[in-house]
């Protein structure tokens, strides 16, 4: 499961932005005003350039049935806006906060909406047709089962096998790499990202990176009393959180590649 060059882009840019005090953010508060800005910046925008709201706060505006097609709106944020049935289709939509808007039916459709935050948002009708979600935020949003998807919908289905056994990764204290199974009657879960969580495993294997070196035991490095040994199965110690939304919670955490593994805890 190795990364795109979409994540891979997405990763080098959160890395590397540098936020921009929120007094010194563009604020939109009326309808008036937004749409005279869309014509503007709409008739000013050149080639495959779009329209750049880029950083832009969005506050208490009614946009129902609006056409928000193709534009920047990147790292911007919607607050306490009427956004259903908007058409946000083929935007970039990367990094948006949502806070207490009604979303209901709104369509982002081919759109790069990558790390946005739906916390405690109605999702119910929204329109992920094409929509890459990688490390968006669902959890403690509502109604996130019934959103639109299709087969070009990215990162909203799990990436792990729903059903049967597969082999997960994980890396513990000094860079040990364990090799493990999930048997088919684990329960699992992920959600938006490269890792998930399982009920169950067994440890098949633990070694350094470069897989030079075995080892019979590895430890965690969340739960120092946590210990992997080869040939051992285990469940976690604080239990299993069902909700696969909730990233961080208890289970046993993996990596589906063993590359991504290593990457993330050689950081």
């Amino acid at each position: 499961m190795n990364f795109s060059q979409s994540e891979t882009d997405f990763i080098k840019d959160a890395e590397s932005y540098v936020p921009i005090p929120e007094n010194e953010k563009p604020v939109i508060e009326s309808e008036e005003e937004l749409n005279a800005l869309l014509a503007e910046r709409r008739a000013a925008a050149k080639g495959s350039s779009l329209p750049d709201f880029m950083h832009t706060r969005f506050k208490g505006l009614d946009l129902s049935g609006w056409d928000m097609t193709k534009l920047n709106l990147r790292r911007t944020t919607f607050d306490g806006c009427n956004l259903s049935g908007t058409d946000f289709s083929d935007s970039e939509m990367d990094h948006i906060a949502f806070y207490n808007n009604d979303l209901r039916g709104m369509k982002l459709c081919r759109c790069k909406a990558r790390g946005c935050s739906f916390r405690f948002q109605d999702m119910t009708g929204i329109d992920l047709s094409g929509a890459n979600i990688y490390a968006s935020v669902l959890e403690d949003a509502i109604n996130q089962d019934k959103v639109i998807i299709d087969d070009d919908t990215k990162w909203y289905k799990m990436r792990c096998p729903e059903e049967g056994p597969f082999i997960a990764w994980k890396c513990c204290t000094d860079l040990r790499v364990v090799m493990m199974l999930v048997p088919a009657d684990a329960k699992r879960c992920m959600a938006t990202m490269e890792t998930g969580r399982v009920s169950k495993v067994k440890v098949l294997k633990i070694t350094n990176i470069d897989e030079t070196e075995n080892y019979t035991w590895a430890q965690s490095t969340v739960d120092s009393d946590f210990y992997y040994e080869v040939g051992k199965w285990l469940e976690p110690a604080n239990g299993f959180q069902e909700d696969r939304w909730k990233d961080s919670s208890p289970g046993i955490h993996f990596f589906l590649d063993r590359q991504q593994c290593v990457d993330y805890q050689s950081k």
